[in-house]
């Protein structure tokens, strides 16, 4: 009898940092910008050794009415906070308790985070209030190590630094990329939306030692082969969500599409774990094999197949073949209802 699932979702937010490659050369056939991993500490808690992008658990000050206050000041009220909700049709606050919107602290929760990790501060201030460019803006004009203790150590104090600085966090230049659930299997269980954005330089990067083992800026190809020479590893949102962006050379045009696309919403990426004799399959939305309710066992479901065979009892595939954590192979043959791109296999450039 299959184990009934009981772990609680944690919510969470990560968010993809794109930045101009200064060293690219123009017309040629290469990536034009850089992405931001960090490893994490051997003794993380949850999928240590990984290369992740900047996120992590959503905190209760980041739903904050005092949030909206801050905004107040700026003048941007709930009036103009609800302009920015207008792709989900609803208020800047919840009407029941007066807490921020998910689509307002989801992005809160990941520019806290980043800064915690990281040591980017992502925000607007006077003479970036009005930029329209459509590319982030980041300060480093203070005392980032202690902020950064402090925050860590509170995130309320997120808020206070925001308001020393008389800065706005830059949740405008945040795009809503995708969403994905961990599967039922792990114990410890994230539904954590991802964020875009884009910028035109690379910020100093001031990692947390307690939480980051190491961080790089290389180009999504170079990430892909760099877990295919085993060289690090990439958990699957990563792996997929880099294999998209093998579809855009250049960072303009990644963010030109992110910017429309991320009116359609996200297709919640759910993945069920299959196991086959000769390794494991990820089921992914969309496929035929997809279970009704993805959350219905706690264990991995035996197939009895191999990879192939089990691949040949459907017709529209969407789901990752993995014989090992660094080996592994996307397959999807229908395009995806919210419009994004389909992922490139890295085995083929």
């Amino acid at each position: 009898m299959a184990k009934q699932v009981t772990t609680k979702l944690r919510q969470s937010a990560s968010l993809i940092l794109l930045a101009k490659d200064k060293n690219a050369v123009p017309s040629t056939p290469t990536y034009d910008y850089n992405a931001l991993l960090l490893q994490r500490q051997s003794k993380s808690s949850f999928m240590p050794d990984s290369s992740v992008f900047p996120g992590g658990v959503c905190e209760a000050t980041d739903a904050s009415p005092a949030w909206l206050k801050h905004f107040e000041r700026h003048d941007v009220g709930a009036a103009k906070l609800k302009e920015f909700c207008q792709t989900t049709q609803i208020d800047a606050l919840n009407p029941n308790d007066q807490t921020l919107n998910t689509v307002l602290s989801l992005r809160l929760t990941a520019l806290r985070e980043t800064f915690e990790e990281m040591g980017i501060l992502l925000c607007r201030d006077s003479k970036t209030w009005t930029n329209t460019d459509g590319y982030a803006s980041f300060n480093e004009q203070f005392d980032r190590k202690h902020w950064q203790h402090a925050v860590h150590n509170d995130p309320s104090k997120f808020l206070t630094l925001c308001e020393e600085l008389d800065v706005l966090p830059d949740v405008w230049s945040l795009h809503e990329w995708c969403a994905w659930r961990t599967p039922s299997t792990f114990k410890a269980r994230f539904q954590t939306a991802f964020y875009l954005t884009a910028l035109k330089e690379q910020p100093n990067v001031l990692s947390e030692v307690n939480e980051v083992k190491y961080y790089y800026w290389h180009s999504p190809l170079d990430y892909l082969q760099s877990a295919l020479r085993k060289e690090i590893w990439l958990p699957p949102p990563q792996f997929y969500e880099l294999s998209r962006f093998l579809n855009f050379k250049s960072l303009e045009q990644l963010r030109q599409f992110a910017q429309k696309r991320e009116v359609k919403g996200c297709v919640l990426i759910h993945p069920v774990m299959y196991k086959c004799t000769d390794g494991m399959v990820h089921l992914l939305p969309g496929d035929d094999k997809y279970p009704e309710n993805p959350d219905v066992t706690s264990e991995k479901i035996e197939t009895g197949l191999s990879t192939a065979a089990f691949r040949a009892l459907a017709k529209n595939l969407h789901r990752s073949e993995h014989k090992n954590q660094h080996e592994s192979q996307l397959l999807i043959n229908f395009d995806p209802s919210d419009g994004q791109v389909n992922p490139i296999d890295p085995h083929t450039l």
